[in-house]
């Protein structure tokens, strides 16, 4: 019988998710893995061992998120892991980008993270354990042209698995923020960036940007799949961190902003304490 840890994983089908359930699966743990298509992911995993549940799910959707989970649950017998992987990303000056365009990064990012928290901690209090490791990214402590939304449904993930972590702690259950930097995934793919459906001329830096973009895409510095291997020792971890950055320049990342807004802290003290009663 195996009793090793049940992980779910959501956004499957490429990527970190991707990368994370095949090293899982070597590991021997018992993985329950989503997508929107459920035929073309175990087509992709491949794997009969038993230890593996493909499970179609939409994440926007907190009917097909609850049925997901309970099928997950009724497989396996239990939740232990829950990585919260599926999102994109959205490239375009605030100006550019309509309200639809806006919307559906976050009903994905945030809100999807949210409903999938939300029907995973029915289960882990049940148990009195479980355990987060949403993705954020390094877009969430450091942005740059283009990346106000993307940076903001991040920066949301950011803090609201910090506060998940407060709020398990009674139960036994833990978050940590996984803030990668560049990992050469398909992410800046067409199949997973989205750009601006009327782009103008006039933001020369966004431009930039997003040449940077599709020209980085395949030629990241980081391994997936060594940072699936991270994921498990966040998972084994008896004290894990609320937020991890992963990869030189993710923590490169890291480490300027926290210089930059200790320089600026310091700079303007005076006029931040002086509104003080």
């Amino acid at each position: 019988m195996n009793n090793k840890k049940v992980w779910l994983v959501t956004g499957a089908s490429s990527g970190f998710g991707l990368a994370a359930v095949k090293t899982l699966l070597k590991h021997g743990y018992r993985v329950a893995a989503t997508s929107r298509n459920v035929e073309d992911l175990a087509k992709e995993v491949n794997d009969h061992s038993g230890n593996f549940l493909p499970l179609e799910m939409q994440v926007t959707d907190q009917e097909s998120v609850n049925k997901g989970v309970a099928k997950a649950v009724e497989h396996f017998g239990r939740i232990d892991v829950t990585i919260n992987n599926a999102g994109y990303i959205l490239v375009g000056a605030i100006e550019e980008l309509s309200d639809e365009e806006i919307l559906a990064n976050f009903n994905v990012n945030v809100f999807g993270v949210m409903k999938v928290t939300r029907a995973v901690m029915k289960v882990y209090r049940k148990q009195q354990s479980g355990y987060f490791l949403n993705m954020g990214s390094i877009s969430g402590t450091v942005t740059a042209p283009g990346q106000a939304i993307y940076s903001a449904t991040k920066a949301a993930v950011i803090l609201m698995t910090e506060a998940i972590d407060e709020e398990g702690r009674e139960f036994g259950v833990r978050a940590t923020a996984v803030c990668p930097g560049g990992f050469k995934t398909n992410f800046l793919a067409s199949r997973s960036a989205r750009f601006p459906q009327h782009p103008m001329e006039e933001y020369q830096s966004v431009r930039q940007y997003e040449k940077q973009y599709k020209e980085l895409n395949q030629n990241q510095g980081g391994d997936p799949v060594k940072a699936a291997e991270a994921f498990i020792k966040l998972a084994e971890s008896s004290n894990p961190p609320q937020r991890i950055y992963l990869g030189r320049d993710g923590f490169g990342g890291a480490e300027y902003k926290l210089q930059k807004v200790g320089k600026e802290m310091s700079e303007w003290q005076k006029l931040s304490l002086s509104t003080s009663l």
